[in-house]
């Protein structure tokens, strides 16, 4: 007879840290026949421990979202478990951070989510992303399986158990933050070779794939934990300047095309337009304007004598002083007679530099208390047919900004509301201005790349009949972003709320819908749409009036087929040269406007609401 001694391997239940360990002895006559009871014996030892089939839960989302419910949790495998791996119980201080950057992220989320979810769901995909990430290298290796039951949480590695935890309740915490942190260190110390990854890459792969979930805006960035930067080279002093933009012109003097808002130059009366005819009493005929840029440089506190030739014809000789110059978000340029704003993202000042410059296209508009309180300046002889926003490539920025730009085109009204769960994050954005430009006719160029913020601007100017839009379907991003940064000095940045435009639609998956289309791939041709609009009506007014009738509970597919009508696309060679018929051309330029839904009419009915039944009275 033959006697196999096999010791119990340690089996922790979480909580209880139930231990149990001891000798098997058993008596068999050969080693095969040995090995066949082992198996046995694991086999019955397992099903013990292992509620029945029949109780595995799945993994519930409140409310049920089919676009983000989190991937099916398998049921427990019916094949014989294999002992368990082993895994590491007390955590380190790296792990500890891990769990404490988890939880404030958590604490973070929870309230803010557009859609409700638990920590369970968010973590369960957390956990799941992580598991995605084993690479092709791996293929041949057991596939490592992640299964939930109402008393287990269990990673498989074939059919050994290499993670076995109690799962805390569907909304705690901290209970979620520390299953987690111990999921990862899981990973990582039982599989090394797949998961080769410190803590903090483990960590960002959980948080980002989570993150995906929900919106494809949502992310964390992790910390730079850069400990030892490498020597840096002596800092050179930064360039000072006057703030102007300089471009050349036929006269051979250049021309003014810009000016930074805190330049030396708004206060000397200089505005875009005005020529620079010397430098320090040097002619600047023979002068490139890049010569003419270094030049105007120099260290801080420096100056430099100018010499003007105004557009009124007066000449001005000053001194300036040079300093550093804040960064721009506005940029003038002219086609014709028309006036360019080409706003490039919303800054902090955006609305404050914009203003500014519509002081100096229309001095005679600007009411007392506007944002800059520009000097006075000379009054032009004949008005200007109009003025074009470029707010093509612009990709938004601060929308607070956007409704501040508004304002200097509206007398009043509502620009665009957010919405979301937390209480915080749901506003109506309204203003009470006064048009600075006396109603010019307004043009306002969009492309595929032009999103967010400048989208509700583009929407708002567009509900309130104030500005065609030009150009081709926008990008559609109508979501708002709220930004933590957590224990770890990573970043979180949450959606939270999503945008709808004056008349009540969305531009989330929609994106603002041109009166004028350059597209190329537009359904109507740029010629038959200008023809159209000289007649009188709009071919693309069918398709902007059901846009407004979208809401945000209508089909992602209704919307897509919208944008179809007029693609989105890169800036078109069109876009300026539509622009500056539209606007010079009135009897157009109003049919345009028309094609819009008056904002003061009733709400249009949404594509997805059926008539209601005619009935009868009780």
């Amino acid at each position: 007879m033959m006697s196999v001694c096999h010791p119990l391997r340690r089996i922790f239940a979480n909580s209880a840290q139930l231990t149990l360990c001891g000798v098997l002895l058993v008596s068999l006559e050969t080693p095969s026949q040995a090995r066949a009871k082992s198996t046995s014996f694991w086999h019955n030892f397992i099903q013990r421990l292992t509620p029945e089939d029949g109780n595995t839960a799945h993994i519930a989302t409140h409310p049920p979202t089919p676009t983000i419910t989190p991937s099916p949790v398998k049921p427990a495998p019916t094949t014989t478990a294999e002992p368990a791996l082993t895994a590491p119980i007390a955590l380190s201080d790296d792990d500890k951070q891990t769990q404490q950057t988890l939880t404030a992220a958590l604490n973070f989320m929870i309230p803010r989510l557009l859609t409700a979810h638990t920590p369970q769901t968010l973590c369960l995909w957390g956990m799941q992303a992580l598991l995605q990430m084993q690479s092709a290298a791996n293929i041949s290796q057991p596939k490592l399986t992640l299964t939930l039951h109402p008393t287990r949480l269990t990673l498989l590695h074939g059919t050994r158990i290499a993670f076995n935890e109690l799962p805390p309740s569907a909304d705690d915490i901290p209970g979620w933050s520390q299953i987690s942190t111990r999921f990862i260190a899981a990973l990582h110390y039982n599989f090394p070779e797949r998961y080769p990854q410190n803590d903090n890459a483990l960590l960002t792969s959980f948080l980002n794939g989570l993150l995906s979930k929900l919106d494809p805006y949502s992310r964390y960035l992790p910390p730079n934990h850069t400990n030892t930067p490498l020597p840096a080279a002596p800092p050179s002093p930064a360039s000072a300047s006057i703030g102007v933009t300089l471009r050349p012109s036929h006269s051979h003097f250049p021309i003014v095309s810009a000016i930074n808002l805190n330049s030396p130059l708004w206060d000397a009366g200089i505005t875009p337009g005005d020529r620079l005819i010397s430098l320090n009493r040097h002619s600047t005929r023979k002068m490139t304007v890049k010569e003419l840029q270094t030049l105007l440089t120099g260290p801080t506190g420096s100056t430099v004598e100018l010499g003007f030739r105004l557009q009124d014809g007066q000449h001005l000789t000053r001194s300036f002083t040079r300093s550093i110059m804040a960064e721009e978000s506005v940029f003038p340029d002219h086609i014709g007679p028309l006036p360019i704003l080409h706003i490039t993202h919303f800054s902090s000042r955006t609305a404050e530099e914009i203003s500014q410059y519509l002081s100096t296209f229309f001095p005679n508009s600007a009411a007392e208390g506007d944002l800059s309180s520009p000097p006075p300046l000379q009054t032009r002889p004949i008005p200007l047919p109009g003025l074009i926003l470029d707010l093509r490539g612009n990709h938004g920025g601060i929308l607070q900004q956007a409704v501040m730009t508004a304002a200097l085109f509206l007398d009043h009204g509502i620009i665009a509301t957010t919405e979301g769960r937390a209480a915080e994050s749901s506003h109506v954005w309204s203003i009470q201005g006064g048009d600075l430009t006396n109603n010019t006719s307004l043009a306002l160029l969009v492309d595929k790349d032009t999103g967010s913020a400048a989208e509700a601007l583009a929407a708002a100017l567009a509900d309130h009949r104030r500005a065609v839009i030009i150009g081709s379907t926008s990008f559609g991003k109508g979501m708002v972003q709220i930004s933590s940064t957590l224990p770890n000095a990573g970043h979180l940045t949450l959606t939270w709320a999503r945008i709808t435009a004056p008349q009540g639609w969305p531009l989330q998956s929609l994106g603002v819908i041109p009166q004028l289309c350059t597209s190329p791939n537009s359904q109507f041709s740029l010629k038959d749409q200008l023809s159209a609009l000289r007649d009188g009506h709009s071919l693309m007014a069918t398709t902007l009036q059901n846009a407004r009738s979208l809401r945000e509970n209508s089909p992602l597919n209704t919307r897509l087929s919208l944008r179809s009508v007029c693609p989105p696309a890169p800036s078109s060679p069109h876009d300026l040269s539509t622009a500056q018929i539209l606007v010079s051309t009135p009897h157009v330029y109003q049919a345009a406007l028309l094609s819009v839904p008056d904002i003061n009419s009733p709400p249009l009915p949404s594509q997805n609401d059926a008539a209601p039944p005619s009935s009868p009275t009780p």
